[in-house]
């Protein structure tokens, strides 16, 4: 009978479950003023955000139903590594479907790819997820193939009821490491949802909108997407301290650094014009929300904003849920 209760604890939740907690997110008209007055005292500090673009999107989670404030949230814009916390998750659903084991090699590129977010370890465990490989140019039969286990991680986040996030790609360093069918993918135009590169060559580029990458976090937070003990997991591995990697004091885990008795899970971002984080901010008493910033501008943006909103937030929502928790007893 213990087995048994424990087996359907640490079951996998059905997507259907997910599809109806993603339904309940409500906008909230009072989250969605502080977010916007927060958003412009910032801008009025720093010029510089002044000309970046800014997709923002902010889930309070300490609340039921959640409540949601977004500032272009449903734009689409290039993620740069914030895209490998799409791939750690999916890494553990795939295992929990039997589709692939983590074993010590799979374990390793992981962590390569989360904590030292390498492109070359991401390549690796994206090629593993979809079971493609590099190569040359495929013809039209093997390339149709290729083309649909390129879209099983998109099709996954569909399932759970996000429709927002292109996720078809791994990252790259730009070396050469970007192969004859990787651009034969990157160019067809037949695959819908891709975010086209500035200069027209690839059409098929990875795509997402702050408000999606907000609601997966949402499912992370809550146990939605994976198993009680896979989803855990998962934070642990994204769990986040600017003591021990010092050029996070600029993202959400500097920000929440500032406060005390937060914990951060999130995965940052940096390329060219983007500058990016996204992530869950629980304090220790359980008290939740996900905040995800993605900035796009050029000359690049490199300043303090994304901790600087995020201690905002942290200050805000969580000290709002300590008081309604303090009412409640």
């Amino acid at each position: 009978m213990a087995l048994a209760w424990l087996a359907q604890a640490n079951a996998a939740p059905l997507p259907e479950e997910a599809q109806r907690y993603l339904a309940s997110i409500r906008p909230s008209a009072a989250l969605q003023a502080f977010l916007d007055e927060t958003i412009d005292q910032l801008s009025a500090k720093d010029p510089k955000i002044r000309h970046t673009k800014l997709r923002v999107a902010l889930l309070d989670l300490s609340e039921t139903p959640p409540r949601l404030a977004h500032y272009e949230g449903d734009t689409p814009v290039y993620p740069a590594s914030v895209v490998k916390f799409v791939y750690l998750m999916a890494a553990y659903k795939w295992q929990e479907d039997g589709r692939l084991r983590i074993d010590e090699q799979l374990d390793e590129q992981l962590t390569e790819m989360i904590y030292h977010s390498s492109n070359q370890a991401t390549q690796q465990v994206f090629a593993r997820l979809t079971e493609t490989q590099k190569g040359g140019a495929l013809p039209p039969e093997a390339y149709r193939e290729f083309r649909a286990q390129r879209l099983l991680v998109k099709q996954w986040l569909e399932s759970l009821g996000i429709t927002d996030l292109h996720c078809v790609n791994p990252t790259y360093d730009g070396n050469g490491d970007l192969c004859a069918r990787d651009k034969q993918f990157l160019q067809d135009r037949t695959v819908a949802g891709g975010l086209p590169s500035r200069d027209g060559e690839f059409s098929n580029r990875q795509a997402m909108t702050a408000i999606g990458t907000a609601k997966l976090l949402a499912l992370l937070a809550t146990d939605r997407a994976l198993s009680p003990e896979d989803s855990s997991t998962v934070r642990r591995r994204m769990r986040r301290d600017p003591r021990q990697q010092p050029h996070l004091k600029t993202r959400l885990a500097g920000g929440a650094a500032r406060l005390k008795d937060l914990e951060v899970f999130s995965k940052s971002g940096t390329w060219g014009p983007i500058y990016a984080d996204a992530g869950i901010v629980r304090h220790i008493s359980g008290a939740e929300f996900v905040l995800v910033v993605y900035s796009d501008s050029s000359p690049p943006y490199r300043g303090s904003f994304i901790a600087d909103l995020t201690e905002r937030v942290a200050a805000h929502v969580l000290q709002g849920a300590a008081l309604r928790e303090h009412e409640g007893r």
